[in-house]
């Protein structure tokens, strides 16, 4: 059963603005949560050195390193003034999406949160082609955020499901983040023309669903959907119902066999203004073994 904590959250950063949006919802789940914030920067070695250290008029590298290392902590410091939480400022160095996996390993991080500043920029520094490396590397569930929260929490949550594998394992994590905020689910069941013969499942789902929300007194809307652009109807349907949150599979949409994102949660994460909670399945000896796992 997939489960969410949030007592050790690791955040990249890289000092930008949409590195600080990504601060900015860590530090609210971690306050709201009693956890805490690991504030990561990896250097990324010849091409942020040979970019920073003519501008700086910096000759000797272990010198830069002090300086970002020490601007770390200071950013560190003011987080954690301004919001109350603990913060631990992480310093390293090598390949970005190996170094912030190792560095989730250390600290026996629960969650990561990553800015990306998807498809309203090119730019492949740091946030952006990243968060797709690490989700396809990372075990741990990872929100990815592109802008400020409009307001404080997560009172409304999207649940798109759709006929892939794991599509209900993300139940029990919607559940106990509606828990703990006092959200509202939308579930969205949706499915395409080729698929309409099977919408029957999509009804079985939403009902067990609503049973499990009902059982744990949560709200829930369900509506169905058929469409040839799910990602499309997805984002739109958030937008209509303010929501604060998307959770998603990240095989929605895919054989569970396969080694690179869905099309789905890559053009969801790429298009979406909303934050999107993306969740990697887990596969049970049953499934391993060519039966169908149980539902939640």
């Amino acid at each position: 059963m997939i489960t969410l904590k949030t007592k050790k959250i690791v955040v990249p950063y890289d000092f930008s603005k949409t590195a600080n949006s990504a601060v900015e919802h860590a530090a609210f789940i971690a306050a709201f949560t009693k956890g805490e914030l690991f504030l990561t920067f990896v250097q990324k070695k010849n091409d942020l050195l040979n970019m920073l250290l003519p501008s700086l008029n910096i000759k000797k590298p272990s010198l830069l390193s002090e300086l970002l290392s020490e601007k770390l902590s200071s950013e560190a410091s003011k987080i954690s003034k301004k919001y109350g939480v603990k913060v631990t400022p992480v310093f390293s160095s090598g390949n970005i999406t190996s170094e912030i996996i190792n560095i989730c390993s250390e600290v026996n991080a629960n969650l990561l949160v990553m800015g990306t500043q998807g498809s309203d920029s090119n730019n492949d520094l740091f946030l952006g082609s990243n968060t797709y490396r690490t989700l396809t590397k990372s075990e741990l569930p990872i929100l990815t955020v592109r802008s400020m929260p409009a307001k404080k929490g997560y009172t409304h949550i999207v649940l798109p499901i759709d006929l892939s594998a794991h599509t209900r394992q993300k139940v029990n994590v919607a559940i106990k983040l509606a828990k703990t905020f006092t959200s509202h689910i939308y579930v969205l069941g949706l499915y395409n023309e080729s698929e309409a013969a099977e919408k029957y499942k999509l009804e079985v789902y939403i009902k067990q669903i609503t049973k499990e929300c009902e059982k744990n007194k949560i709200n829930i809307t369900s509506t169905l959907s058929k469409t040839d652009n799910k990602v499309k109807k997805t984002i739109q349907y958030a937008k209509k119902q303010s929501a604060d949150m998307i959770i998603s599979m990240t095989d929605q949409e895919a054989d569970f066999k396969e080694v690179l994102l869905s099309n789905y949660i890559h053009r969801l994460i790429n298009e979406s203004k909303i934050p999107v909670l993306c969740l990697k399945p887990e596969l049970s000896e049953m499934e391993a073994s060519g039966i169908p796992g149980v539902p939640f």
